[in-house]
């Protein structure tokens, strides 16, 4: 069924984009642009799953998927003190235990490094930093489209869960300096988490070290990461971490595996242009063994050798994506 919806796809792109290509072009080891594409729109236009909204309170929705494993992905987004809603954990359970898989308690979404020019420093704001403010947020049922709300205690089905987001982007400790405004677009589809941001800057500002994609992952699902078909030798098992990081390669591309064998992780990016200025900077794609429990990964955009400055109008676009494949 996943072949046939693939290849149906990549026809209409071919069909209504006006792209012309040898078909010996699709077959190759890392994904063409038109197959990212395609793979992009299947993720978050045509693929479905069987999944249940809940609100067991005020600050937390719950989206749970039960695999054919019998064993579920439970999705958490959560309500910061700043008012946005980020994702949160997402967790792994057999219906006795449940174990983190990603964790929440740090970025997944983008998060900028700008120029405070009332301090005269770098702050890191947006995503799970703060200095960002929810303008709207919108939840539908993404296979009929129906837009619906959910009072705490209450629950619902649905086939594929898309969640519209409008935020606004400050410097750190400003009430006036806006510098961006964000769409988020969140599609989440059993053990798949999508997310499309467009991120509309409305002021100049100078931007160093920042990333457009990220994944706080247990250690026990990441001791081990295949950077697009490079890989790195194993971090320190959960319970002991060395700070060191890892890879710095080109790599829109990652699947990482662990001691245990109940799931691997598999995240990435589609928009390398917008995400990564093509891999330009010495960072690229790498992971940190940055603590106990999690090793993090990150696709950066910027790196701290210098300052940026993006200008009023640019527009980036960025999709990335996080899988938790159950075995």
């Amino acid at each position: 069924m996943l072949r046939r919806c693939f290849i149906f796809t990549l026809a209409l792109i071919i069909a209504f984009g006006g792209v012309q290509i040898e078909a010996a072009g699709l077959i190759t080891d890392t994904m063409t642009d038109l197959s990212r594409e395609a793979q992009h729109y299947y993720n978050t236009c045509l693929a479905f799953a069987n999944m249940t909204i809940s609100r067991p309170d005020e600050a937390t929705y719950l989206i749970s998927h039960m695999t054919q494993s019998g064993r579920s992905v439970n999705i958490h987004l959560y309500l910061t003190e700043w008012g946005t809603w980020n994702l949160g954990d997402m967790r792994l359970s057999d219906g006795i235990s449940e174990k983190v898989v990603i964790g929440g308690g740090t970025d997944w979404e983008y998060v900028f490094r700008v120029y405070n020019p009332i301090t005269d420093t770098l702050d890191f704001v947006g995503g799970n930093h703060g200095s960002e403010a929810l303008n709207s947020i919108e939840f539908r049922e993404g296979v009929t489209g129906e837009a619906f709300t959910l009072n705490v205690g209450e629950s619902r089905y649905v086939a594929r869960l898309v969640i519209e987001e409008n935020t606004t982007i400050k410097i750190t400790n400003t009430d006036y300096l806006d510098f961006a405004n964000v769409t988020r677009l969140y599609t989440i589809v059993g053990d798949t988490v999508n997310l499309d941001c467009r991120v509309a800057f409305t002021r100049d500002v100078k931007l160093a070290q920042s990333f457009s994609a990220m994944a706080c992952i247990n250690k026990d699902f990441s001791r081990y990461c295949n950077f697009e078909g490079i890989a790195f030798s194993k971090c320190e098992p959960y319970g002991s971490f060395s700070n060191k990081k890892y890879g710095n390669v080109a790599a829109s591309v990652c699947t990482l595996n662990g001691d245990d064998p109940s799931a691997t992780v598999t995240v990435g990016i589609y928009n390398e242009k917008d995400m990564t200025d093509n891999f330009s900077n010495k960072d690229k794609t790498f992971i940190w063994d940055m603590s106990a429990e999690f090793n993090k990964l990150y696709f950066s955009k910027y790196d701290m050798t210098v300052l940026n400055t993006v200008r009023t109008g640019t527009e980036w676009n960025f999709a990335a994506y996080w899988k938790v494949n159950v075995l």
